[in-house]
């Protein structure tokens, strides 16, 4: 399972039908299928990895983001718990031990190896690269030779499949990080794009040679897309005018006085969690908003970088608000209930749909979900919204960022002119190429897992 970091499905698509990926074609989807992804939210490296490793989303194994803010452990001062964390730089390591404890494929899989994964539970040695990927990612840090880490992931798996291996995973970074500092179209990003082709070439002329090529089921995935970034928008500096100064990483041990949390994901997503009067352990709702400051919700969605804010209501259930309109949504089991308002809101939206979805309500299983939005600009929203909000963790106020905008101003080096993280359309569609057949064009990067256990003939639990 080739994990290429950051892949559009669009321009993934449109590479393949212009014949500029000819080794997936020929190897992989010639053999097999290609079918549209749906990503889960936050679409973001780390927590979009979990659908592939252990077909749940973020919100089941309450880590919500790269990063978020536990309210209850931070309000009990007295233990030590897990209060606050950020999988950038060195606290990658502590994703595996955040989850809740579910099995991953490596632990289903013994003869399983990961290569530049953080997601990698149950593989402890078989984790080729558990102490390197962090001093890799370092170096290309700071040398911007993201092709590098590319040439080593690729030699790294042509080195792991001379072991007797029954499951491989290797992240491909080089897509996403080139998306981020030029943007998802320069020729830097495509180059990437085209050394995954290449890659599959060497990789099934190696397993060719070893009479294994027919017997080895291929994955290509993705975790997320990515939009060209145009305007940052600094949600901080907005808190702190309204005199609610937040606390976020890096500066996370400035928190005196703070009233506000904000963790932010792929930029183009962000939790705000509010000290609810004298104490932070309370869920925070749109009716306690209202008391800490009532233009708040408003003023948000009235800003050109907020496209949707969804926000907890009194009901067990979320309000989402955008320029549109609003609706409140409720997860019931395995199905959703949704419900457009036809009232315009407090001084934002046209009294619509939030999303511009045309007769959806009701109640709606997660297969309607899909089949309904996936050609819309928000594929799935409703089903990945009701499962983000299963979390503890997930703050009391979700943002989505509109396309070209991100969430992040300060501390951001080397300036970011792509992102992702958001609920829209371009940051939520991946690609999914396998060299056996589909029965379906579309599904969630969720399905990927069971798919693959189903074709390996695996039980789905240890």
């Amino acid at each position: 399972m080739i994990l290429a970091d950051g892949a559009r499905e669009d321009l993934f698509r449109r590479l393949l039908e212009e014949g500029k990926l000819p080794h997936i074609q020929k190897e992989i989807v010639g053999r097999g299928a290609y079918a549209k992804g749906v990503t889960v939210f936050p679409s973001t490296t780390g927590p979009a990895y979990f659908p592939f490793l252990t077909g749940y989303h973020p919100g089941d194994l309450n880590v919500p983001g790269i990063r978020w803010f536990d309210k209850s452990a931070y309000a009990n001062a007295a233990k030590k718990m897990v209060k606050f964390r950020s999988y950038v730089g060195i606290e990658t390591f502590l994703i595996n031990s955040d989850i809740k404890p579910v099995p991953t494929v490596f632990d289903l899989l013994p003869q399983s190896f990961s290569i530049f994964n953080s997601v990698c539970r149950g593989a402890g040695r078989r984790n080729l690269t558990k102490i390197m990927r962090i001093w890799y990612w370092y170096y290309a840090h700071l040398t911007d030779r993201w092709e590098f880490l590319d040439q080593q992931a690729l030699a790294k798996t042509l080195r792991a499949i001379e072991k007797d291996f029954r499951f491989l995973f290797v992240v491909f970074p080089g897509i996403d990080e080139y998306a981020h500092l030029a943007h998802p179209h320069h020729e830097k990003t495509i180059e990437r794009y085209r050394f995954l082709d290449d890659a599959v070439g060497e990789l099934a002329a190696k397993l060719k040679a070893k009479g294994e090529l027919d017997d080895t089921l291929f994955w290509i995935v993705s975790d997320h897309g990515l939009s060209a970034t145009h305007t940052h928008f600094c949600v901080n500096e907005f808190m702190e005018k309204r005199g609610l100064p937040p606390f976020y990483y890096p500066k996370v041990f400035h928190r005196r006085g703070k009233k506000v949390a904000n963790m932010m994901s792929g930029n183009g997503m962000t939790h705000l969690y509010f000290k609810n009067g004298h104490d932070w352990g309370m869920q925070t709702t749109r009716t306690d908003i209202r008391k800490i400051d009532s233009a708040l919700l408003a003023d948000l969605v009235k800003e050109p970088a907020v496209d949707i804010l969804a926000v907890r209501n009194g009901d067990g259930g979320i309000d989402i608000l955008s320029k549109r309109g609003e609706a409140k949504l409720k997860l019931l089991g395995d199905k959703v209930e949704y419900s457009p308002s036809p009232l315009v809101g407090e001084g934002w939206g046209e009294g619509g749909d939030p999303f511009g979805y045309s007769n959806l309500s009701g109640t709606l299983t997660k297969e309607e979900i899909l089949e309904k939005t996936i050609d819309t600009d928000y594929p799935d929203a409703l089903w990945q919204l009701a499962q983000i909000f299963k979390a503890s963790r997930t703050g009391d106020i979700i943002l989505s960022a509109t396309p070209g905008y991100d969430f992040r101003v300060k501390y951001e080096v080397p300036e970011h002119k792509g992102s992702h993280g958001s609920i829209h359309r371009e940051h939520m569609m991946t690609p999914v190429a396998t060299n056996a057949p589909l029965d379906r064009p579309v599904l969630r990067t969720v399905d990927v897992f069971s798919e693959t256990m189903r074709l390996m003939e695996r039980p789905l639990h240890a």
